[in-house]
């Protein structure tokens, strides 16, 4: 009997002390799905194709404290620019959740294509549950390359106008002055006041310099770079691809046919040898080791060539707006529909484009596309050329938003360089690629909602 009953008892005292038990363990486990961990995308590894450029390497020192942040990895995958379109549209059409990467930067010129072919996601909600990113903030010329329609796809990134690119040992030389004052019979003044006497000086500076020592580096490579510095000489004198209320192709403008004139004879009287077949790189590389006076280029090159351990002309440089207005660029970020983490995604667009994020990448030599930090006294104090960029994105003006735009670029660019190179003249150049320009917007919804 005593036995039994103290079988009982420990019985009892077992399925007390289990109860308990589980007991606690309920109330821990209700406790964690309760509490949030602040980490909802902990083990995400995002992946990203980005330019192999001065914003790309400013962000990335900041990557592991995004990582602590959110637990969330992120992986730049970076390329020359020339390669990035032809490696992202076979991503961008592997359907819903079926590509590589969860985030990408946009160039202005591919925004057109990317929305009407249905590759990037409105984020329109994810902005609406983000009040620190208004795009307000952001600065209008900017914002205009990235709008199409009433939905928002895109958030600025970064800003590229180009401008005038010069030596300022050269260009200050009272010897050059004379020389170039005998040369033309024009009386020397700084900046040039057109492309015409943009021109003089270049050609002139050509033949002041020694033979090593060219007037311009150029980027006259087939396609986009030869279009990207092309466009520069096409705004500057008064030119455009299209009428951008009627949108009527005008490459066959008398405008356009001069900017290919002069273009050509910078390419052949004043630029670096094989200038015909430069890339962006090249160019640089040439202005870098000091063997060019000017160039037509982006702004962003600047931090390369005041940086003394790769630039011989680090103290010797400077950038100012092109006369007459130059071509305004940018990168957006978006959100591919193909993108296997698109909430992720948004944790670091809402993280990158954050106010501090965006002071850091700008003191790592980005190009700020928030207005707000071309006020900003120890940015400016860094980058002292960067007090003119402001005005520099207002006078310059970006490419037509259509929805073949990668299609109008190659257009410009294949008949400007067989005209360059005396396979045609410029004249049936201008004359074929209008009528070919004219067709890519016949119909296109994306140039009806514009007019």
């Amino acid at each position: 009997m005593k036995k039994s009953i103290f079988a009982v008892f420990v019985v009892g005292l077992f399925i007390f002390f289990t109860c308990e038990v589980l007991s606690v363990l309920a109330a821990e486990s209700a406790k964690k799905k309760k509490a949030p961990t602040g980490k909802p995308f902990s083990g995400t590894t995002l992946h990203a194709l980005m330019e192999d450029i001065v914003d790309t390497h400013a962000i990335e020192p900041f990557l592991p404290e995004f990582e602590s942040l959110t637990g969330i990895k992120v992986v730049f995958e970076k390329m020359n620019y020339n390669d990035m379109h032809e490696k992202l549209v076979p991503q961008l059409m592997a359907g819903e959740g079926n590509g590589s990467y969860d985030f990408i930067e946009t160039d202005n010129y591919w925004v057109g294509e990317f929305v009407m072919a249905g590759w990037v996601r409105p984020i329109d909600d994810y902005l609406k549950k983000t009040p620190d990113i208004k795009l307000e903030n952001y600065i209008d010329a900017v914002i205009s390359m990235f709008t199409v329609g009433d939905k928002k796809y895109f958030i600025p990134m970064w800003s590229y106008p180009m401008g005038l690119l010069y030596r300022t040992d050269i260009v200050g030389d009272p010897n050059f002055h004379k020389f170039y004052e005998k040369k033309t019979g024009k009386k020397w003044a700084f900046p040039p006041k057109d492309l015409y006497e943009y021109s003089a000086m270049a050609k002139a500076a050509n033949d002041f310099t020694p033979d090593d020592v060219y007037g311009v580096a150029m980027q006259g490579a087939k396609i986009d770079p030869l279009v990207m510095e092309l466009t520069n000489y096409v705004y500057a004198m008064g030119g455009d691809y299209y009428d951008r209320k009627k949108w009527d192709a005008t490459f066959d403008s008398k405008q356009c046919m001069e900017a290919l004139k002069v273009y050509q004879d910078l390419l052949k009287n004043a630029a670096q040898p094989g200038a015909s077949g430069a890339i962006f790189d090249d160019a640089i590389i040439v202005f870098q080791q000091g063997k060019a006076v000017f160039a037509l280029t982006y702004n962003f090159t600047m931090v390369y060539l005041m940086d003394k351990k790769h630039s011989t002309v680090y103290d010797r440089v400077d950038f100012i707006p092109l006369p007459g207005g130059g071509l305004q660029g940018g990168w957006g970020w978006a959100i591919p529909v193909s993108s296997p983490n698109p909430d992720a995604a948004w944790e670091f667009l809402k993280w990158v484009e954050s106010k501090e994020m965006q002071k850091r990448r700008a003191m790592g030599g980005g190009m700020p596309s928030a207005k707000w930090v071309y006020n900003d006294k120890e940015f400016l104090g860094k980058y002292p050329y960067q007090k003119g960029a402001g005005r520099m994105i207002a006078i310059d003006k970006a490419f037509p938003i259509i929805s073949q735009s990668t299609r109008m670029i190659e257009i410009i660019g294949e008949y400007s360089s067989s005209a360059l190179i005396g396979d045609i003249t410029i004249e049936e150049a201008v004359r074929k690629a209008n009528q070919e320009l004219n067709q890519i917007v016949d119909g296109d919804p994306l140039v009806e909602m514009q007019k």
